[in-house]
This record gives structure tokens, sequence and C-alpha cells, in this order.
């Protein structure tokens, strides 16, 4: 979903519900102030039906959920029992009072579900909230018939009171009449698994979150960091890691991942002319099959000269490294944040239109974050904090994000190679021209973006021609586009 198509979305259950709809750090809802909050980086990963279940299963805690009067003992885990099955009884009502909604949030339900069998033993939270998290999924007919480790065991002596006392979740009036369920819940966790740590009451607790989180965080929310962690998964591609924390410097922005689609569509039907073979030249400049003489003879047809064929199907590959050197952050346009989403793009318009891209970055040592592939990638694959910082950011080696490039464009037959430099710096010359005449001896094309208002090293190495100087890092998605329509372009002969 494109971030456009979810404001519209937001907009109408804005209105209907009269809450406003931001962008956030979590999905989570302050239900004083009426507000909910979103991560913009789900809504282009999520499935629709998911992104709708996440915002109204926020929208009916602001809709359905009263604040309650905590017990001043075992507060903390009170609050996340109590939002537990909250969480259950919400969605149970709001499905009842509009059906459309029941579908949506069982489908989304499920998938939870089915991530959250997968990541509960590796999660990092206590046993007593992975306890919950399990008897909620029994309480759901999910888990497994057979428990092994403390928490499964726990967990199902939990969901039995949730299934004893069914009616009372899914028809509470009010949130504070399943505190007495909460309660009975409580105590089980207490006798099995004793008193939670003073560092796993502070994680659970509301107060120590809204301290750190500010208004985005309100009691009853849901905005829990295993949710965090479901959500996370939810949108996961095969064979990635979610474990990984972002860079906390670059921003995810919308407004120009939005716009892969349009390109990679765009190049693809490019792509779908030039790969057919086509004629070259006039009719005549064919010869004349045999079989052509009775077509001449009998019917007296004057263009029986067959065609000549030229192939004129050019595969391409692209190897993008970007530069993450100290002088890209801090910045008030910030570069690094526009640059590396501007590599994400390009990326992904390129699986859609099925060329292999490779992804790197470049400090004092280059990384390849992307092997060549026409595969999908994450932006969290992109910007993971910890691989950022080893590159080394006191430094720029051009050369060696351009050796990465040559490396990975090597893995490939295509016959337009194409490798693409970004940088806001000079590095040293020689060393970056030495790697350009190993690029130009492997066929490979070689462009570069500068952020500056000169042509720097690669300028002075690739030649004026060669690279875009940009004064604005704001308009680094457009010279990637830029690129990417000047060089796929329709062949001569059509």
């Amino acid at each position: 979903m494109k971030s456009n198509e979810f404001e519209k979305v937001g907009d109408l259950l804005a209105r209907q519900y009269k809450i406003s709809i931001r962008k956030g750090r979590s999905w989570c809802c302050n239900i004083k102030n009426r507000v909910v909050y979103y991560i913009d980086q789900d809504i282009h990963e999520l499935p629709e039906d998911h992104i709708l279940g996440l915002l109204l299963h926020e929208i009916a805690h602001i809709h359905y959920t009263t604040a309650p009067e905590y017990p001043t003992f075992n507060k903390e885990l009170s609050q996340v029992t109590l939002n537990m099955l909250e969480d259950i009884a919400i969605e149970h009502i709001i499905g009842n009072d509009y059906p459309n909604a029941g579908e949506i949030l069982e489908s989304t339900t499920q998938e939870v579900l089915d991530q959250l069998i997968k990541i509960l033993p590796k999660l990092e939270e206590s046993e007593h909230e992975k306890a919950l998290l399990y008897a909620s999924t029994r309480f759901q007919g999910r888990g497994y018939s057979t428990n092994i480790t403390k928490y499964e065991i726990v967990g199902q002596e939990i969901s039995e009171v949730m299934i004893k006392n069914k009616d009372n979740i899914l028809n509470r009036k009010q949130t504070s009449d399943l505190l007495p369920i909460v309660k009975e819940i409580v105590d089980i966790l207490i006798a099995r698994l004793g008193q939670p740590s003073e560092a796993d009451k502070n994680r659970m607790s509301f107060d120590s979150r809204k301290q750190t989180e500010g208004d985005e965080i309100q009691e009853d929310d849901g905005a829990t960091p295993s949710r965090r962690g479901l959500v996370k998964a939810m949108g996961a591609k095969p064979g990635n890691s979610n474990s990984a924390m972002p860079h906390p410097d670059i921003e995810y922005m919308g407004n120009i991942v939005d716009q892969a689609g349009i390109i990679g569509r765009r190049l693809r039907t490019i792509l779908k002319r030039n790969n057919a073979m086509e004629f070259g030249g006039r009719y005549r400049t064919g010869k004349i099959l045999p079989k052509r003489l009775v077509r001449m003879k009998v019917l007296k047809d004057k263009r029986a000269f067959a065609k000549r064929v030229v192939k004129s199907n050019q595969s391409y590959a692209f190897a993008l490294t970007c530069d993450v050197s100290g002088s890209m952050f801090g910045c008030r346009e910030d570069p690094a944040s526009n640059a590396m989403n501007s590599m994400y793009m390009v990326s992904e318009a390129l699986r859609t239109a099925g060329i292999p891209r490779s992804v790197s970055i470049f400090g004092q040592k280059a990384k390849v974050l992307a092997k060549m592939s026409k595969n999908g990638i994450t932006w969290d694959q992109l910007v993971q904090a910890n691989v950022i910082r080893n590159t080394g950011q006191g430094c720029t080696n051009i050369e060696l994000g351009m050796e990465k490039c040559i490396e990975e464009l090597k893995t490939t037959k295509a016959e337009r190679k194409v490798m693409i430099v970004l940088t806001d710096g000079s590095g040293n010359d020689d060393d970056v021209r030495d790697m350009y005449n190993l690029a130009k001896t492997q066929k490979i094309e070689c462009i570069g973006i500068t952020l500056g208002n000169c042509d720097g090293t690669l300028g002075e190495v690739f030649g004026a021609k060669n690279n875009i100087v940009l004064e604005n890092a704001n308009k680094i998605g457009e010279a990637f586009i830029k690129i990417l329509k000047q060089t796929i372009t329709v062949s001569e002969g059509q």
C-alpha cells in the first residue's frame, strides 16, 4: 500500500471515529487524546489486510477501552494481563459491530498467531509475559498439544481459566469487568513463576514507557515490545533476520519509496519491447527464400523478400553503492536518509522490472548489503545500525565501494553492466582512477552522483558527463530515476 492510499483510508476512518492518525515509532494509540500512531515503513511492507487490521485494532482501543483502576500490588503484571484480555475483547466487539472489520481482524489475528508461535522462544521477554502470550494463542485455538517449556505449561493453565470465562471476556461491558479474571491469572503467574524482577516490571510498566516514548504511549494501547516484534515479523521476507536494529539517524521516507512501483513497471514495459526480436532495415535488405518464389510468380507478391532479423534484447545488471561516512549524517537536508531511501526505491524498481542488482555501502571499509539478485530486500536489511557503523565513518574510500560493485557485476552475464556510486566527498583520485580503469576493462559503465557544489573525485575520474552534481540532497531520488530512464531505453530499431 502506498502512503497516499493509506492516508485516504485513514482520513475516512478518522472522520468516522473522530480520531487523529499520525506517524509514530510504533503501532499504538493515545486513548485520552484519541490519536492513533503508525509506522510509515510498515505501510509499504505489510499486506493491505494486515495494515487495516492493525489500524482497526488501535481504533477499537480508543472506541471501546475505558481506563480501569489497577490494584496497587503487582500493578505492572496486572497491566499487561489486562491488556492481553482487552486485545481479545475489543477485536470481538468491533468485529460484531462492523462485519467487514471482523473479517479483516480475523486475517490479521491468524498471521499474528502464526508469527507469535515462531518467535516466542526467541523473545527477550520475562517468563510472565511469555506465559501470557502463549495463553492467548491457546485461547484462540493455536499452540502445541504437548507443552514442554515452563512458560508453555503456565500459559496452558492460564488459557484454561480464560476459556472458562470466555463469555465474560468477549462480552464485557467495560474494561474494568475483566479485573476479576486478571486477578485470578496474576495469582497463577506469581504462584508458578514468582514475582517479576524490577527490570521486568520497568519493561512492563506503562508509566516507564511513557517517560521514554512521550505522548504516543497511553495505557491499554497495546504497544508492548513483544507486539512490535510481531509486527516486524509479519512484514519479514523469507531468509531475512528481523533482530537487527535500524540506524537511528536514517528516517524512512514513503514519498520516495512510493515511486518504485511506477518506475519498475515502466522499465518492465521497455524491456518487454526490447526482448522481442526486431526486423532491421527495409524489406529488400533480406534474402529471397525459395518458397517465396512461388508467391512472386503466382500471387505477384512484390514484398517476398525476407526481412533481416536483428537481435535487440539487451540484458542489464546494476550495482549500487552509497557513501555512509560521517559527513552524510547530521545535516539539515539529511543526505543519509535521502540516499538510503533512494537506493531502496531503485532496488525495488529493478526488482519489479526483473533486473538483477546489488547494493553496498562504503566509508572506511565497504560492505555488501544485498548481493546480485532479482529477489526483494527489506528496508531493515539496508539500514542495520551495526553494519553501517562497522564500515567506519571516519573517511571516504570510494574505491572500496567500487571494488564491491565490480565483484558483484562479475557474477552476472548481463550484456550491459552499470555501476552507480553516490558520495558527498572526495577520495584518493589515483585509487579511484585505478578502480575505474579496472571497471572499464570489465565493460562496466560507471555513473556518479556527487552531493555538493563541485564535481569532486567522481567528476574528475568519471568525467562531467557521467557525474551528476547535486547541491540539494532532496534531489537524490530524481537523479537515480534519471539514470534509470537514460540507461534502459527503447532500442533504436523500434
